[in-house]
């Protein structure tokens, strides 16, 4: 699988788990550089995501975890990891990633980043914390 289908199905997956969550997603129309989503809990409010997808984690000095690299556009305000094998999304603040990290996909390992296994609360502002997750059928 080359790299640009991989970083595809990794969107898609965060693009569906978002709107599941109830949140207005968009994507830019054309390669917009450091951002791939656009996602917020109403049309006026949303924050740049980027999406960085592994497929299998990979062993390293005995253990296994998911190697994200090449992190150096900070144009987003949230980085979504995607652990494909495991079927898993970190939501990483911009502002707290590094240059290179690793994750175990399942919440478990020991970076500072594993707190944000599965936290895609952080995506909604303060005031939404009582709304509805689910997406409401409008029929």
């Amino acid at each position: 699988m080359n790299t640009t289908t991989l970083g595809t199905i990794g969107e898609r997956l965060v693009e569906a788990e978002l709107l599941k969550l109830g949140f207005c997603v968009a994507r830019p129309a054309v390669d917009v550089d450091g951002y791939d989503l656009l996602a917020g809990t109403n049309a006026r409010e949303y924050h740049r995501l980027q999406i960085k997808t592994c497929r299998i984690p990979a062993e390293c000095k005995g253990s296994y975890g998911y190697r994200y690299t090449a992190l150096k556009n900070k144009k987003s305000d949230y980085f979504i990891f995607v652990c494909l094998m495991h079927n898993t999304f970190y939501i990483v603040p911009t502002d707290q990633t590094a240059a290179s990290i690793r994750l175990s996909g399942d919440g478990s390992g020991q970076s500072e980043l594993e707190k944000f296994f599965g936290a895609w609360h952080i995506l909604k502002p303060a005031s939404d914390d009582n709304a509805p997750t689910e997406v409401v059928d409008a029929e």
